[in-house]
């Protein structure tokens, strides 16, 4: 497998240039053909409420819904004019979180940046990330809203629990893994507690990498309790100098009563290099 599509969302957010930079470089490393996806989100309530009521204020949201996405385009063709890849732009109207669900049925990978609570001209819709993430069907790379990234998948920590999750994570990323140039396969043990009787050991990852041909090491990482997972997973990413992590997203539900695992949501909130995610 490879990606042949990448979809990469847009929106006003100051980080749209990180993302359009590690798509167009994912996609002109897989010669896949990059879709760059226009998504704003709607309103919130109390601002359908200002907008039922106001003509003024609806002139000045749409003007403002167009000059956004003119930034978007324009620094869409910027990123991707020079490059010999296929591109697609879509901004259909009132994108959301649903919109990009269902647009996401046309790639092999999604790009998302993290939410970022200091910038309002980001998509701000609730769950945003969340919902596309439980919904959409295929893997996700989410991309920090701090530091700039080269590229993703040089060094990478597998989150293994020998979990569906976290084997179909594995799976839909093996077209960067194949490229990788080291793969810490970790897994995060409390000692003592009693394991999933259904979940497989690391050496399960590692011996299915190695027969396509890709080598790995696997480790067990102690932490006191379940809740430490997160924050030891992005420490050893640090001390390991990983530009990727791989793992498994945890949560059930429809979009709007999902409730993410506590490891993924403090990885998505606290995440310092690009995560791929799979649920």
């Amino acid at each position: 497998m490879e990606y042949a599509t990448i979809l990469v969302h847009l929106d006003g957010g100051r980080r749209v240039y990180q993302r359009l930079h590690l798509a167009t470089q994912l996609a002109r490393d897989f010669q896949a053909t990059l879709i760059g996806l226009l998504a704003i989100g709607e309103a919130g309530p109390d601002s359908r409420r200002i907008l039922r009521g106001s003509d003024h204020y609806v002139t000045a949201h749409q003007e403002w819904q167009r000059a956004v996405a003119q930034r978007a385009h324009h620094a869409f063709l910027g990123a991707t004019d020079e490059e010999l890849i296929p591109t697609q732009w879509k901004a259909p109207g009132d994108a959301t979180a649903a919109t990009v669900q269902a647009e996401a049925h046309l790639a092999d990978l999604v790009i998302l940046g993290q939410r970022d609570p200091s910038d309002d001209a980001a998509c701000g819709e609730r769950s945003f990330i969340e919902s596309i993430l439980l919904e959409c069907g295929r893997p996700v790379l989410v991309v920090p809203h701090t530091g700039w990234f080269a590229g993703a998948g040089a060094r990478v920590l597998v989150a293994w629990n020998g979990t569906r999750e976290a084997v179909r994570a594995t799976s839909e990323a093996m077209p960067l893994l194949r490229r990788a140039g080291r793969i810490d396969v970790l897994t995060f043990v409390r000692p003592g507690a009693q394991g999933n009787a259904a979940a497989s050991p690391a050496k399960y990852a590692v011996d299915w990498l190695a027969s396509h041909g890709v080598s790995s090491h696997s480790q067990s990482v102690a932490v006191d309790n379940e809740d430490d997972i997160g924050e030891r997973m992005l420490s050893e990413a640090a001390n390991r100098e990983v530009d990727l992590i791989v793992m498994g997203a945890f949560g059930h539900g429809r979009i709007r009563e999902s409730l993410l695992g506590g490891v993924t949501q403090t990885i998505l909130t606290s995440m310092t290099v690009p995560v791929l995610m799979s649920h």
